[in-house]
């Protein structure tokens, strides 16, 4: 025996017997697997973070060029005011030169404003049902030109580019994977529903961005987290409930973004609600990943605290979002408690909030009563596979210049339909991404959080009047499917590589716990993970499915560019397109 030992001590020369160990490396080597494979991970992350670097922000930064070449290339075409424009682009006008939105008479005011008239312009408040914040950020690019689309279309343009840069981010901290990031970058950037909505005067485009922003920064209080978890560990070797620092700076960051959010669109808030049970989930989880005997316990101690760091942000946020409606008398309700003394809801309260509340009470009963017919609307189980896209611009020959296009029967459309590759292989990979959830995979778990907090909530909503291109929120979750479904698929089979800290090997793993086989490496804890995803190679057949997809992508795209646009082409050329009837 003694000789046996010997020999696979010579074969080994980097591990000692337990008597031969040190306490400290005793203490180490005994900790619950998955408190010392945190070391390892934040150890793996840092370095190979430090690897993608430059690497990383050229993809990002190349992405954000092919953004901004569909978004900001003849932004201001069409000179006309687009679909639901006429309900913001004016208000925004007027909020800009008089700090409210006044109303505006007659019939022909769209026209009226286009031509520099204003004579429709009423010293009366205008009603209005959504927060004022979107309006106040599309009133900025107007202080540059407020007689074009250039100004009014100009930070919804910003922000889509900034959306398709910051999904970039996410997946490269996902994957660590440039290809990959890359190919999330193509997708976002020349997706048609991202590109109507960000080359179009409303809302919801400012909305994806701050939904997409408020994820992100989830996502790294998740890091963050699993850090501090990682030197506590360290530091106090016994397990049990410690508590987590109170203040969570990444969350209150998200708390930011979800005000924001719910400031431009109160759709927002159903992003919000969902993002906080994730990062309450992720973070509990992480305590389970960290050895604690006791962690669920833990986790309800830290999500008591990640509550207050989250929800009073957000909600001293859009409070803030209202500053300037609150300093100035004249806008829409602005004065009803001082007009319905005997009407208000909280007696005791200033005026202000009083009517505050009351303009709350009035847009929601507005909101939830909407039911009103649209040629266009569509239920929200028609979004994901965009069989509804809305019209939001249409000219014929009749309206255009005669030698507009190639032929004399010319037209210019703007739909609003999504890239159809984009969207097919998204609803073909939910199916893969909800396997994968029961597969312990947590980045899996977060694709669908974001699905239910900007896509199921809608289906709710069955007698309400809603329109396909809400699911521009829900885009980026999409693209983010189709990706962690092609690592899935194509992911390098090689055993999960090791990393060697002092005198003990750990498994360099991020969703899984052992360095086996990635067939049987999946944790017995759902929604775990460390802060960076796993990184693995994608296989040689990997690669070619992202060259190929990312072409065909780009392909459709050119070829559905024209109708995201208004350029006029032949009405054949149009025609082409519609395949299927409910697309016109």
């Amino acid at each position: 025996m003694t000789d046996v030992k010997s020999a696979r001590a010579e074969r080994e020369p980097g591990k000692r017997n337990r008597a031969e160990r040190e306490p400290g490396e005793r203490n180490r080597a005994e900790q619950p697997l998955g408190s010392r494979s945190l070391a390892a991970h934040s150890l793996a992350a840092h370095s190979l973070a430090a690897q993608i670097k430059i690497q990383g922000w050229l993809v990002t930064v190349l992405s954000g060029a092919l953004a901004a070449l569909v978004r900001l290339t003849r932004l201001d075409h069409p000179h006309a005011v687009v679909f639901d424009e006429t309900y913001y682009v004016k208000g925004a006008y007027s909020m800009l030169h008089f700090g409210f939105e006044r109303s505006w008479e007659g019939e022909n005011v769209n026209e009226q404003f286009l031509a520099g008239d204003l004579s429709g312009l009423s010293d009366m408040p205008d009603r209005w049902v959504h927060p004022p914040f979107g309006k106040w950020l599309m009133a900025q690019g107007m202080r540059f030109d407020d007689a074009s689309g250039w100004g009014w279309r100009m930070t919804t343009a910003v922000l889509g580019i900034a959306s398709v840069m910051l999904l970039v981010r996410i997946v490269l901290r996902m994957t660590r994977s440039l290809p990959l990031a890359g190919l999330a970058g193509v997708a976002m950037a020349l997706d048609g529903m991202g590109i109507t909505l960000s080359r179009t005067g409303l809302l919801d485009g400012m909305l994806a961005f701050f939904v997409l922003a408020a994820f992100w920064a989830v996502m790294r209080d998740r890091e963050w987290l699993l850090r501090r978890l990682d030197n506590d560990s360290r530091a106090r070797p016994c397990p049990g409930v410690r508590p987590c620092p109170g203040v969570r700076p990444w969350l209150i960051l998200a708390g930011v973004f979800i005000g924001l959010a719910g400031a431009v669109k109160w759709s927002g808030f159903f992003a919000g609600a969902a993002f906080g049970l994730l990062a309450w989930a992720w973070g509990t989880l992480l305590h389970a990943q960290a050895g604690r005997r006791r962690w669920f316990l833990a986790g309800l101690r830290d999500g008591v605290r990640a509550f207050f760091n989250y929800v009073p942000t957000l909600a001293f946020t859009y409070l803030v979002s209202w500053m300037p409606w609150f300093l100035n008398p004249h806008g829409w309700d602005r004065r009803w408690a001082q007009t319905h003394p005997d009407e208000l809801p909280l007696p005791w309260a200033p005026d202000w909030m009083n009517s505050f509340i009351h303009w709350h009470q009035e847009s929601a009963s507005f909101h939830t009563g909407l039911n009103t017919e649209h040629i266009y609307e569509s239920q929200a189980w028609m979004w994901l596979a965009q069989l509804r896209p809305v019209s939001f611009y249409w000219r014929s020959s009749e309206d255009l210049p005669a030698d507009a296009c190639l032929g004399s029967d010319c037209v210019a459309a703007i739909t609003s339909i999504g890239n159809p590759i984009v969207w097919l292989l998204g609803l073909i990979s939910l199916g893969l991404i909800i396997y994968l959830a029961f597969k312990r995979d947590w980045r899996a778990w977060g694709i669908l959080a974001g699905y239910l907090g900007t896509w199921a909530v809608w289906l709710i909503y069955v007698d309400r009047t809603i329109f396909q291109f809400y699911a521009v929120t829900t885009l980026p979750f999409v693209v983010l499917a189709v990706i962690i479904g092609i690592e899935a698929v194509f992911e390098d089979d090689t055993p999960t590589r090791q990393v060697h800290v002092g005198t003990t090997t750990y498994p360099v793993i991020s969703l899984r716990f052992t360095a086996v086989d990635p067939k049987k490496r999946y944790p017995q804890l759902p929604l775990l993970g460390t802060a960076s995803a796993p990184v693995r190679p994608l296989t040689s057949a990997g690669s070619k499915a992202v060259i190929i997809v990312g072409t065909v992508i780009t392909i459709f795209g050119l070829f559905w560019l024209p109708l995201w646009t208004a350029i006029p082409v032949p009405h054949w050329f149009w025609q082409i397109h519609m395949w299927l009837p409910t697309w016109i």
